[in-house]
């Protein structure tokens, strides 16, 4: 039975690779500080193959990482637009430091076993056409903290290889969604607008019918979304194939402006509602207007296709923020 220590692996997409793993038969430990939501009460933490470990990843004795297959690197400060503006500092410093410590520890006690380490889409903000691999090494770099955080990062994992023969992986989601992540919700019961991912932010702002309904600038900005689940499938049969030393992206096939995004969900949540028109708020320093990624390779070296489409994300987003928060409007 193969073994992976999930460093922030009660997260959002480390939460779906955990359940994923274990129902493809891994042993699985997960170390997370619940930084983000608190303490997050999953299903599986009463698998037989599950064990977790409450605690700064950071804080880990290097002793801690010994005896496993893979090390998943997914610990991170994380959120949305106005988020990465915020802590710019602390995002670059506390996100470094966890994938240093993940490094050093796992080639100090476990050389033999592969790191995977989950960068991101944001790697790619100043594209200005669809992304592919070799574009993360290849362009301008990123305009936020974040985004050159997790370029460099990628860089520290290949310099771990080069110097010490560090095994991994590298993969990129294309902002990961679904259920299982939650607006941020101010006490007087608004949303705190582009401090969580869009789509969550949206369809909150949809079930308490925000009127007019507020976007970033023009709504034109373009992304590319993929659901949790495809990304989870992905990484089940990049293992199964035996890859490594590689990077890849990981890209749905739901391609959308910001504006029309809005409008989409808001039909969905409310059908027999005219839509309340938008209030443009200002954009941030380094609004980025384009992001969209290819996953050619991982079809091409592992067989990989997303299968959830925009309708799928909606519903199963909505129905988990419905159970999570009350609303009375």
């Amino acid at each position: 039975m193969k073994k992976v220590l999930m460093l922030g692996g009660a997260g959002f997409i480390g939460s779906y690779i955990t359940r994923e793993l274990l129902e493809n038969g891994y042993k699985v430990t997960v170390v997370d500080n619940f930084s983000k939501y608190g303490f997050l009460d999953h299903s599986f933490y009463s698998h037989p193959n599950f064990n977790l470990m409450i605690k700064d990843v950071r804080a880990m004795y290097p002793v801690e990482f010994k005896g496993y297959d893979y090390v998943f690197c997914l610990a991170a400060l994380i959120g949305g637009i106005k988020y990465f503006h915020k802590i710019p500092y602390r995002i670059s410093r506390d996100n470094n430091e966890i994938i240093a410590h993940s490094i050093d520890s796992t080639l100090a006690v476990n050389p033999e076993a592969i790191f995977v380490y989950f960068s991101s889409s944001m790697v790619y903000e100043r594209m200005t056409r669809p992304a592919t691999e070799e574009d993360a090494t290849n362009q301008i770099v990123p305009f936020t903290n974040y985004g050159m955080q997790k370029l460099f990062g990628e860089y520290m994992v290949r310099g771990a290889n080069k110097e010490f023969g560090l095994n991994y992986l590298i993969i990129r989601p294309f902002n990961a969604v679904g259920s299982g992540e939650l607006p941020e919700v101010k006490k007087d019961g608004d949303v705190e607008f582009g401090m969580a991912h869009v789509i969550p932010d949206f369809i909150y702002k949809a079930m308490i019918k925000q009127s007019p309904f507020e976007i970033f600038g023009d709504g034109k900005q373009v992304r590319t979304f993929t659901h949790a689940k495809d990304i989870s499938e992905a990484v089940i049969e990049m293992l199964k194939k035996g890859v490594v030393n590689d990077d890849f992206n990981l890209c749905g096939n739901n391609t959308y402006e910001m504006g029309e995004l809005a409008l989409k969900i808001w039909n969905k949540i409310n059908p027999n509602l005219h839509f309340p028109g938008f209030k443009n708020m200002p954009v941030p320093p380094s609004d980025v207007r384009f992001r969209i990624g290819i996953s050619e390779k991982a079809k091409k070296v592992f067989g990989w296709t997303p299968k959830y489409d925009m309708d799928y994300i909606i519903e199963d987003t909505y129905n988990f923020i419905s159970k999570k928060i009350k609303i009375n409007v």
